[in-house]
């Protein structure tokens, strides 16, 4: 079965069973009045006769959608549950078809896993079943799942590299925005200031009081999860409240992303 087709933001690896599949692209032929319309379509195209299956592996790249979190269920779609496969969180989902469909398959199981030491991708396994038999295809479908294992593995970080990653990644962030210089570079610490601007939030009409802490951990994924709190107690024109952005850091300390975290009721001194 031909795999290794590259698709922009996704990349067929291959694909494994006893049906037939393969990955191609095929020119667009705009019509008369399609002046915008060009370029070529790739993707599978799987057949199954009965008693078959096809199992579709690819790897997504392109903007960081985050780690799967087993703690944050808005991440799961209808049907999805989370599952952990090769020791790393996953997502797996179960769907039931009508025939006739596109592959002509009754049943589709798809899990989407973490990829090791990167928070940019993913990879997906879907399986085309098409029955009789489709229980017995299921179970050696999700054995070949539990055997999944990652080459290399997840980096396994060291705690004792925690405060010098923390120390790199916040110089880092302040040589592109002043606005981190609050954050103290010792995990656990924390620091007061007089800020007039808010990382993600831009300038502030007035000066603000804040008090800042950063705290470090290791992830599965072999990444550190940089959490980030800014908080101000209510006075004079404002209520209490806080930002928390994070930062996600390969083992070295270098900055993979930065997120501005969940957003407050309010910015005080803002607009």
């Amino acid at each position: 079965m031909p795999s290794g087709l590259n698709m922009h933001y996704v990349t067929i690896l291959g694909f494994v069973g006893t049906g037939t599949a393969s990955a191609a692209c095929l020119l667009i032929t705009p019509g008369p009045s399609d002046s915008f319309i060009s370029g070529t379509s790739c993707g599978a195209d799987v057949k199954l006769q009965p008693g078959q299956v096809v199992v579709q592996v690819r790897r997504q790249d392109g903007p960081p959608h985050g780690p799967i979190d087993p703690s944050d269920p808005t991440q799961l779609e209808a049907g999805g549950r989370f599952v952990t496969v090769a020791g790393l969180p996953a997502i797996a989902s179960t769907s039931v078809g009508h025939l006739p469909n596109a592959y002509n398959s009754e049943m589709t199981l798809s899990w989407q896993l973490s990829m090791p030491g990167e928070l940019w991708g993913s990879y997906s396994i879907e399986a085309y079943l098409h029955g009789p038999g489709t229980d017995v295809l299921q179970a050696q479908v999700e054995a070949l799942v539990a055997s999944v294992a990652y080459d290399p593995p997840a980096p396994v970080l060291d705690p004792a590299n925690a405060a010098a990653a923390l120390s790199k990644a916040l110089r880092e962030q302040r040589s592109n925005d002043p606005s981190f210089a609050c954050f103290p570079t010792t995990p656990g610490a924390s620091l007061t200031a007089t800020v007039r601007a808010l990382p993600g939030y831009g300038t502030l009409g007035k000066p603000l009081e804040v008090t800042c802490s950063a705290a470090i951990e290791p992830d599965e994924l072999g990444l550190w999860k940089v959490t980030l709190t800014e908080a101000w107690a209510k006075a004079a024109g404002h209520s209490a409240g806080q930002i928390q952005p994070y930062l996600w850091l390969a083992a070295d300390g270098t900055v993979v992303q930065s997120t501005s975290g969940p957003a407050p009721s309010s910015i005080p001194f803002s607009g």
